[in-house]
């Protein structure tokens, strides 16, 4: 077919591969024992061989190999009623790993530091004002290298992951934001050259959509067993990102870009948003859009207000719907029912078995669902989408550094061979 370039798939960007050498098939074992883990807590050998679809005698070398590396710990044994020797349970260790988790915004950086294994190390946000360099990734990469000291003696960073408010290329590192004023800056490479001059050279650095990481993050706190479920993640602080997570990990479509929910077409006369379209969900039900709609402000005092303090322009519109205010009440309802469009959209196209509505949907739930529950009544009558659940978390921000976290230890959980050695 013209136009259509056909191509072998050789691997998938989560680490896994199919097929290539005895050292791929290794990795690939060594990985699926980790997510295995990562997913369903302390099991047995058995289990997990039988949950990866792996021999017991594979399975006995994978593990010592794991944890000569520190990366599966064996726990004391335990006796299950009519088995017959005690069995010892294998968990995540990861210890002696650190990977860092990073949250870039506009006027600040906020960065957490945890262990492969999931122990948090600490927490801290750097005021980094963008808008006065004109370097971005310059500044960034500083951040990052003066956050070192953190790592504790005796811990070896292995991964960075980086959430930034824009679109990341289809070569994984470089970076375009409208909110920083970035077209294709070079993130990736600035930050692993100057953790390479830090003495650093093989750390692992990764970048996503900042919507992504809370998607991720949402999907893997709120599912009881997100490893084989569907999740749309819709959330934000003042305006609507969203995500798809599938069995446990961000689905980012061919080019980093899927799960791009938010600018969704929703109503024909709508606002214009900043993405050039007229009536896309996030243009529609923004919180500088409700506090116009809902005559709290006029246009130019609600996108100030929003700017400046985002969390007392939410309380506004939350107090003012508390109180029975009836113009808040309506302007709450359509956006309900343009929030309910979206996702009857998405529960149809996707069949997802859950949406989490996160951030400042979650502090608007209580007013939003009774129109959006209206809007999907119809589609959850069929049979495919009868069981999909509407979540809410009402977190006062997005949990994106948290999600960038899990990312950054996904990254070692992938690359066991490559980011860790055996220890002594």
């Amino acid at each position: 077919m013209a136009g259509i370039r056909m191509a072998e798939a050789t691997g998938f960007k989560d680490g896994l591969s199919r097929g290539g050498g005895s050292g791929e098939l290794r990795q690939s074992n060594l990985t699926a024992i980790l997510r295995f883990l990562r997913d369903h807590g302390a099991s047995s050998r058995h289990d997990t061989a039988r949950g990866c679809g792996l021999g017991v005698s594979t399975m006995t070398d994978l593990v010592g190999d794991l944890r000569a590396r520190r990366l599966v710990a064996e726990l004391d044994p335990i006796r299950r009623p009519g088995a017959g020797r005690p069995t010892r349970p294998i968990a995540l260790d990861g210890e002696p790993w650190c990977v860092m988790g990073v949250h870039v915004e506009v006027e600040r950086v906020h960065v957490r530091g945890a262990t492969v294994g999931g122990t948090d190390l600490w927490q801290e946000t750097a005021e980094a004002v963008f808008a006065e360099h004109h370097d971005g990734a310059a500044v960034l990469a500083d951040v990052i290298v003066a956050q070192l000291p953190n790592v504790p003696e005796g811990q070896q960073l292995v991964a960075v992951e980086i959430a930034v408010p824009g679109y990341v290329a289809t070569d994984g590192q470089s970076v375009s934001s409208r909110a920083l004023g970035w077209d294709g800056v070079g993130v990736g490479k600035a930050v692993r050259s100057a953790l390479a001059d830090a003495g650093l050279p093989d750390v692992s650095v990764g970048l996503s959509s900042d919507f992504h990481l809370a998607g991720l993050f949402a999907a893997r706190s709120l599912l009881s067993d997100a490893s084989s479920t569907v999740a749309a993640y819709f959330g934000g602080v003042s305006e609507v990102g969203s995500a798809l997570v599938v069995n446990g990990e961000i689905f980012r479509g061919a080019g980093g870009g899927a799960g791009d929910l938010a600018h969704l077409h929703v109503q024909l006369d709508g606002t214009r948003c900043w993405c050039g379209r007229h009536g896309c969900l996030n243009s529609v039900i923004r919180v500088q859009e409700l506090l116009v709609q809902a005559g709290l402000h006029d246009e130019e005092a609600a996108a100030e207000l929003v700017v400046t303090d985002p969390d007392a322009a939410l309380s506004l519109l939350v107090d003012a719907a508390n109180a029975g205010d009836t113009r808040v009440v309506e302007a709450l309802e359509k956006a309900g029912s343009a929030l309910g469009r979206a996702v009857d959209d998405v529960v149809g196209s996707v069949n997802p078995h859950a949406v989490v509505l996160g951030g400042y949907l979650g502090r608007l739930a209580p007013f939003l669902l009774p129109a959006l529950d209206r809007q999907l009544r119809a589609r959850v009558h069929e049979g495919p989408y009868a069981d999909t659940r509407i979540l809410v978390t009402d977190e006062a921000e997005p949990p994106v550094a948290a999600g960038a976290v899990l990312a950054a230890r996904d990254a070692c959980l992938y690359d066991p061979l490559g980011l860790t050695t055996p220890l002594r």
